[in-house]
């Protein structure tokens, strides 16, 4: 079997990465970015980055989510930007990737909200010197701390106009993502042309606060796995028949790592029902497929792949997805999908539609 590096992106492909995870080894890397106050309680506390890990009910089966060749001589997968540079960037040549940090994300189950405020902004400011300023092909979604959206707010206005931010990471708490909670959140991403990403935390169905999973808890990795779509099932709908974009228009919003094989269906429902129940959401003035197109972009990871990969094509074809997916591979986790091994029995057009130009318009890449 080849490695990576031989592999490679041999026929040239020009593509945008929409998610790729770096990660800290110890929360002392975190240190020259926190208040002291801050350092010395964390210090006292004896918090490290443990703290973080995702929670052990749901073990991944080869009991971790990175792939072992992805691991540096020293720390853990994705945690030395050179290293990544050297296995994914020189041999694939993306021509940005988004970095969605997930360690600062999994504090959504968090109760400690200024701790956690404090934390997440030390986690932006690490990414922006330690690996934005390593390599400009990375460019970062900075973590915001869902649990109180006027901080939230204040630190997108903070840092929203560096040169190494492109989107909002929002991490999702148990509050759809249409309700006016997180309005703050919207209007400062605005202000500052930044798109609203959201993306898997780890944390789901795991604890009180964080989204549920509906019909009760899955017993195991896999089946937990499976459904997560229902968080951005359950929240698409939210966006569209609260009406979110007739109040903000200008509001760019990603379902990252949710795949986007379901996405078909519950639009044809989406319409049907809006259809036939308008006078119930009178705010909602289009087709519900319509505002997703316009407004809405998925990112293509993890793939479900058909037997028959002309299915899978077929089925960009009917939801019109060239006009709204965009490339993701997940690097450095178990289940990435490498950029010169999927999709490839696309056209010309929709390729470079998923592969770069959506991703350019929308997190305003050039």
């Amino acid at each position: 079997m080849a490695v990576v590096e031989e592999v490679g992106n041999k026929i040239g492909l020009k593509y945008i990465d929409c998610d790729v995870h770096p990660m800290i080894n110890n929360l002392q890397q975190l240190y020259p970015y926190i208040p002291e106050n801050w350092k010395r309680r964390f210090e006292f506390q004896n918090i490290d980055i443990t703290s973080l890990k995702l929670p052990s009910r749901y073990v991944h089966p080869a009991g971790g989510t990175s792939r072992p060749d992805a691991k540096p001589e020293k720390g853990i997968p994705g945690s030395d930007p050179a290293f990544a540079k050297k296995q994914y960037l020189d041999p694939f040549k993306p021509h940005k990737v988004i970095l969605n940090p997930l360690q600062p994300s999994a504090m959504v189950s968090w109760t400690n909200v200024e701790a956690i405020v404090t934390l997440t902004s030390a986690f932006n400011d690490y990414y922006l010197e330690e690996w934005t300023e390593f390599d400009q092909r990375f460019t970062l979604a900075m973590t915001v701390a869902p649990h109180d959206p006027l901080q939230a707010a204040a630190e997108i206005r903070r840092i929203g106009d560096h040169p190494g931010v492109s989107a909002v990471f929002l991490p999702l708490l148990n509050t759809l993502m249409g309700n006016p909670y997180y309005y703050p959140i919207y209007e400062a991403a605005i202000e500052k042309d930044l798109p609203i990403i959201t993306h898997v935390t780890g944390q789901e169905g795991s604890f009180v606060g964080v989204p549920a999973l509906s019909g009760g808890i899955p017993r195991s990795y896999t089946e937990r796995y499976v459904n997560l779509i229902q968080i951005a099932q359950s929240n698409l709908s939210s966006i569209v028949f609260e009406g979110l974009f007739e109040k903000f228009p200008s509001l760019r919003v990603a379902f990252v790592e949710y795949g986007f094989s379901w996405v078909l269906p519950l639009m044809w429902r989406m319409d049907k029902t809006w259809k036939e129940l308008r006078i119930d959401t009178p705010w909602v003035k289009e087709f519900p497929s319509e505002i997703i197109k316009k407004n809405i972009r998925f990112t293509t990871q993890p793939l479900d792949e058909p037997e028959n990969l002309s299915h899978l094509k077929h089925m960009i074809e009917m939801m019109d997805g060239k006009e709204f997916l965009m490339f993701s591979s997940d690097y450095p986790h178990w289940d990435n999908d490498m950029p010169t091994r999927v999709l490839n029995n696309l056209d010309k057009e929709t390729k470079q539609k998923i592969f770069y130009d959506n991703a350019a318009d929308f997190y305003r890449l050039s």
